[in-house]
């Protein structure tokens, strides 16, 4: 690419019918001013293109890095659920077994009362006779006498 330092400095033969010199000369003025002002907003585009590519990238990282914490994020509600699913399961299954020892609690305190009324009413059916027998005794004694 040519810079305007080469425009400014190229040198073209003289003949003898050419062109005239101070026209060509005023003419490449021109150019090289406006070669310059080319080249110098080609630099500047080239340094917006390399801020804003850079900036780019910069939200590129930023859009990886939000993306990894809401994977992250979801792993860790993902875990949490899991965990309070499986907490909540024991739970269950700690209070199923309560259940199931208070059952059988209950059962064994049912079935310790049940033989402790059948042992009283076995009591109440021997004093029973055991009346019965004091009273006929008494009832032939009188009778006797």
């Amino acid at each position: 690419m040519l810079t305007p330092i080469d425009i400014q400095n190229k040198e073209f033969e003289k003949k003898l019918k050419g062109y005239d010199c101070d026209a060509v000369d005023d003419f490449l003025d021109i150019i090289i001013q406006d070669y310059e002002a080319l080249c110098k907003e080609n630099a500047a585009l080239k340094e917006k293109v390399n801020m804003l590519s850079d900036a780019v990238n910069h939200y590129k990282e930023i859009e990886d890095t939000m993306q990894r914490s809401l994977d992250v994020a979801r792993q860790s509600a993902q875990d949490i659920k899991d965990n309070a699913n499986m907490e909540a399961q024991a739970i269950v299954n700690r209070a199923k077994l309560d259940a199931a020892r208070l059952a059988r609690q209950i059962d064994e305190e049912h079935i310790k009362k049940h033989q402790e009324m059948l042992k009283i009413k076995q009591d109440v059916d021997t004093y029973r006779l055991r009346i019965r027998t004091v009273c006929e005794n008494l009832l032939k004694t009188v009778d006797e006498l």
